[in-house]
C-alpha cells in the first residue's frame, strides 16, 4: 500500500480531486511526522517505550483491514462518503506511524553501535526493499487482474496480514535501558528553547523541511501522468512501483557496500540533483512512458536516501537523554512537506504544472545553503 503509487491511485479511481490528492499527500508525508510534536510529552516520560511501539504497530495493522472492508462494501456507500471515510482511515494509520516512530528511534538508538548504524540503515532498506520488490509484482497482478473496487480490497488485506505477519519480530526485540537511566517527561513549552540552544538541531530542521518536499512529489507526478493519459498504457501504477522499488533497492546495495565512504553531506547533496532530476524528466517528455519509469526509479532512490539520512543524521546529533525530544521536534522538520502538497492542486490550478514543478526546483534547491551549515558528525 505504497504511499507513492497504491494510495493516490486508489484516490484518483475513487473519484478524488487535485486538492484531495494534495491533502491526502500532505497528511502522508508531512502532517504525520509533524505530528509527533505532540507525542513527545506521554513518549518521553515512559521508562520502556517497546510497549507503545507495539501499540502503534497494532493500530496500522487494524486501518490496513478497515481499509479491505471499506472498499470490501463500497457498493453500499455513496461517492460522497468513500472518499470521507478513506480519509479518516488513512490519517489514523499516518498518525499512528508518526507515534511508532519516536519510541522505534529511540530503541534503535540504544541497539544499534554509532559505528554500525549506516550499514545497518543500508541493510535494512536491502532486505526490506526485496520484500516490497516481490510485494510489487503481486500488487501488480492484484490490480490487472481485478476490477476497482475489488483489487483495492485484496490490496489492503494483504497489506494487513503481511503487517501482522511483520510485527512478530517486534515482540522479539529486547529494549536496552542503561542501568540508573530513568527518562524524563518533556513537555511541548520546551521544544522552542531546545531548538534555539542547538544549533546542529536548527540546521537539520530547515534541511530536511526543504529536502522533504521531494518525499511528496512523486504522488503529483503520477497525477501529471494521469493529466497526459499515461497510466493506462504501459505505464501502470503497478510497473512504477516496481520502478521506485528497483532504486530503492540500487540506492541500499550502494550504500551497503559504501557505508565507510558515503557521508550524509554528499548523500544529501545529491538529493538535491536526484529531486531536480525526476520531476524535470517527465516536464520534458509529458507523453513519453519511460521518462515516467525513470523518474519513479530515480524517486526510489531519493526516497532511499531521504529515509536513512533523516534517521541516520538525527542518531548523530542526539543521545539517549534527549533522543525522544529529538525525534519528536523532528516533526517540525515537516511544515514545508505539509504546506507544499497541502495548496499543491491548487497552486496546479493557478500556475499549471510547469508553474509548480519550477517552484519545487526552487524550493528543493534551497537546501544546498542549510545543509552546508549542519555538522552532521557524532
Amino acid at each position: 500500500m505504497d504511499v507513492d503509487t497504491i494510495i493516490p491511485s486508489m484516490l484518483i479511481k475513487s473519484g478524488g480531486t487535485n486538492f484531495q490528492l494534495g491533502l491526502l499527500t500532505a497528511i502522508m508525508v508531512g502532517g504525520a511526522r509533524f505530528s509527533q510534536i505532540l507525542f513527545i510529552a506521554p513518549i518521553s516520560g515512559a521508562q520502556r517505550k517497546k510497549p507503545l511501539l507495539l501499540g502503534a504497530i497494532n493500530l496500522r495493522i487494524l486501518t490496513l483491514f478497515g481499509m479491505a472492508l471499506l472498499f470490501a462494501f463500497s457498493g453500499n456507500l455513496s461517492g460522497e462518503l468513500i472518499i470521507p471515510l478513506i480519509f479518516i482511515i488513512i490519517t489514523i494509520f499516518s498518525f499512528s506511524g508518526a507515534f511508532a516512530n519516536i519510541p522505534y528511534t529511540d530503541i534503535l538508538g540504544k541497539s544499534v553501535l554509532p559505528a554500525r548504524r549506516k550499514q545497518f540503515f543500508s541493510l535494512r532498506t536491502i532486505i526490506s526493499s526485496a520484500g516490497i520488490f516481490a510485494s510489487a509484482f503481486l500488487v501488480r497482478e492484484i490490480l490487472k487482474s481485478n476490477e476497482y473496487p475489488g483489487n483495492y480490497t485484496k490490496v489492503f488485506a494483504y497489506a494487513g496480514l503481511f503487517l501482522g505477519i511483520a510485527s512478530l519480530g517486534f515482540w522479539r526485540v529486547k529494549e536496552f535501558i542503561p542501568e540508573g537511566f530513568k527518562s524524563v517527561r518533556i513537555g511541548i513549552k520546551s521544544i522552542i528553547p531546545t531548538i534555539k540552544s542547538n544549533q546542529r538541531l536548527k540546521w537539520y530542521l530547515l534541511s530536511i523541511n526543504t529536502l522533504g518536499i521531494g518525499y511528496g512529489m512523486l504522488p503529483f507526478i503520477l497525477l501529471y501522468a494521469n493529466h497526459n493519459h499515461m497510466l493506462d498504457s504501459a505505464n501502470g501504477v503497478g510497473n512504477l512501483l516496481l520502478a521506485k522499488t528497483l532504486g530503492v533497492i540500487v540506492s541500499g546495495i550502494w550504500l551497503y557496500f559504501r557505508n565507510d565512504k558515503a557521508k550524509y553531506h554528499q548523500m544529501m547533496m545529491l538529493m538535491i540533483g536526484l529531486g531536480i532530476s525526476f520531476s524535470l524528466l517527465v516536464l520534458f517528455f509529458p507523453t513519453a512512458g519511460l521518462a515516467y519509469l525513470i523518474s519513479f526509479f530515480i524517486g526510489g532512490i531519493f526516497l532511499s536516501l531521504y529515509q536513512i539520512v533523516i534517521n541516520g543524521v538525527l542518531l548523530e546529533i542526539s543521545d539517549i537523554k534527549n533522543r525522544s525530544l529529538f525525534t519528536g521536534i523532528s516533526g517540525a522538520g515537516s511544515i514545508l512537506p505539509v504546506i507544499f502538497p497541502l495548496f499543491g492542486g491548487v497552486l496546479i490550478s493557478l500556475i499549471g504544472f510547469y508553474g509548480f514543478f519550477a517552484l519545487f526546483i526552487i524550493l528543493i534547491g534551497l537546501s544546498f545553503f542549510f545543509i552546508r551549515k549542519l555538522n552532521c558528525q557524532n
